[in-house]
């Protein structure tokens, strides 16, 4: 059976960002998955971990960027007019104008905009827990 998916912010760690001629490659090591057959995040379900990225092209950074790897604290993610508070849909991959906020504790907060934006998942997810809301 196919599970619903989204990544949550809060409880991922970031461990890279890299730029190689207007792409950034923000690199979670690892993100934080939800999955449940109703609404993940809301509704019973699983957590996991998976390695993932996020490719940005045409992407700029800014902020009060910390030591990395650094765990996120909160954040969210704006493609187009959409607006995702503290997650990251699964599967993604988006053109349309893209802003990712990261709060990293309570003095760096980071921002990635790009033209586009994809998701990666690199390896296989591995369980953490099952979650009743």
């Amino acid at each position: 059976m196919l599970l619903n998916t989204l990544i949550e912010l809060h409880d991922s760690k970031v461990a890279e960002i890299d730029e190689s001629n207007g792409t950034i490659v923000l690199r979670f090591l690892p993100a934080y998955l939800h999955k449940s057959e109703g609404r993940p995040g809301l509704d019973p379900g699983t957590g996991w971990v998976q390695d993932a990225q996020l490719v940005f092209t045409e992407g700029i950074a800014s902020g009060d960027f910390p030591g990395l790897p650094c765990d996120v604290m909160d954040g969210e993610l704006i493609v187009g007019t959409e607006c995702h508070d503290n997650i990251i849909p699964v599967p993604l991959a988006v053109t349309a104008h893209t802003e990712l906020r990261l709060v990293f504790g309570s003095k760096h907060t980071i921002t990635i905009t790009g033209r586009s934006i994809r998701l990666e998942f690199l390896g296989e997810p591995r369980f953490v827990e099952d979650f009743k809301f």
